[in-house]
């Protein structure tokens, strides 16, 4: 057929001289099949879709909220230690050289079991109880920062922080089952062991009975440690899967975790690594403005006459800004984190990303019974 439709066939000579003169040629579609994709570097390099979550550092409300978080949770901690000092904020790095000893202070100072360190007579429980304190005031905040990740992450426009609040707080429920749950199977594993290493200090020195029990721990150690370890994984990843997906479910969410770790370990290394490199670069941004201003505040509160306790209050206080800025980034991050690696395993894209209905439409009134009755 041709462009005026009708069979060539039966054109005649002046058809066929009109349809030459009507008939335009589209062009090449070169846009196919693998060119259709890299039309821009993120195509190329998934991993540069990370870098829109610098967005959320500048972000006064969200940094506002981790802050608070951050007072809630060092007050929680202090008091489970109950006469144990608070450990003081890392010196402030000044330069390049000195950011890996500050990520190694900030991460020893946001470890929940910091505060219980050179005190033998901390029992083992009050750390778990630590942990379960930390789990428990950061997984809305984990969730709530995920989200806004994960849109950026996505090309999407930051929620609103009451819409994300909502979201957090609706599916903190499921955040907090996720986390615990590795620590049951772990906890049911290492009472097997107990339990064998009780048979075998009942039937004392045989030593074929003694490496068969040996070997039937074996049997729980492994996956005792397989969950244990993975947990550290796989739960901030439950909860990236939980702030992300439309339906919220804690034991599909977990699964993911273990599965985005122990199939795709060498994505996860790389988009860690990515992570590392822009959490380096904002840390520098942060330390920087946090040297200047505390300059600043305290050559000001000193000109004023100020109190002295005044002085070294208001710069303690400021001392804790690199630390907000890079929980707020770090929490973005894992939901960024998460949809490359759902990508990766199943091959869903990163903009395919559920959108919640801000707005939802109300439902349609219900007709009552009487008037139909009446009617009939």
């Amino acid at each position: 057929p041709t462009a005026t439709g009708g069979d060539p066939r039966s054109m005649t000579p002046e058809d066929s001289s009109a349809t030459n003169e009507t008939q335009v040629h589209d062009g090449y579609d070169l846009e196919t099949g693998l060119l259709a994709r890299l039309r821009e570097w993120i195509d190329v390099f998934p991993w540069l879709r990370l870098i829109r979550i610098l967005r959320v550092v500048g972000s006064p409300p969200l940094l506002g909220l981790v802050a608070l978080t951050l007072v809630v949770w060092k007050i929680g901690i202090t008091l489970l230690a109950l006469d144990q000092t608070t450990p003081e904020v890392p010196e402030i790095a000044s330069t390049v050289n000195q950011q890996f000893n500050f990520f190694t202070a900030f991460i020893a100072h946001l470890n929940p079991a910091s505060v219980f360190d050179g005190d033998p007579e901390i029992v083992w429980w009050k750390t778990l109880l630590g942990i379960g304190w930390s789990v428990f005031v950061w997984t809305p905040v984990a969730l709530l920062l995920s989200r806004q990740g994960g849109l950026l992450t996505a090309g999407r426009p930051l929620m609103p922080l009451s819409a994300a609040l909502s979201l957090a707080l609706s599916r903190t429920l499921a955040g907090w089952l996720a986390a615990v749950v590795p620590l049951g199977c772990v906890g049911v594993f290492a009472v097997l062991i107990m339990m064998i290493g009780w048979i075998s200090g009942f039937v004392g020195d045989i030593t074929w009975l003694n490496s068969l029990l040996a070997g039937a721990t074996l049997l729980f150690a492994i996956p005792c440690g397989l969950l244990a370890f993975g947990a550290n994984v796989a739960i901030p990843l439950s909860w990236g899967a939980l702030a992300n997906e439309r339906d919220p479910d804690a034991m599909d969410s977990l699964s993911r975790g273990y599965e985005y770790l122990f199939r795709r370990p060498l994505h996860l290394a790389a988009y860690l690594l990515v992570s590392a490199i822009i959490a380096s670069i904002i840390s520098i941004l942060a330390v920087g403005v946090t040297k200047t201003a505390i300059q600043i505040n305290t050559q000001l509160l000193e000109f004023a006459h100020a109190a002295e306790g005044m002085v070294v209050t208001s710069s303690n206080l400021l001392d804790y800004l690199p630390v907000v800025v890079l929980l707020t980034a770090l929490w973005s991050l894992l939901g960024g984190v998460y949809l490359l690696l759902r990508y990766d395993a199943g091959g869903q894209e990163v903009e395919d990303l559920w959108q919640a209905d801000t707005c939802p439409e109300p439902p349609l009134p219900s007709i009552p019974s009487q008037s139909i009755d009446s009617t009939s």
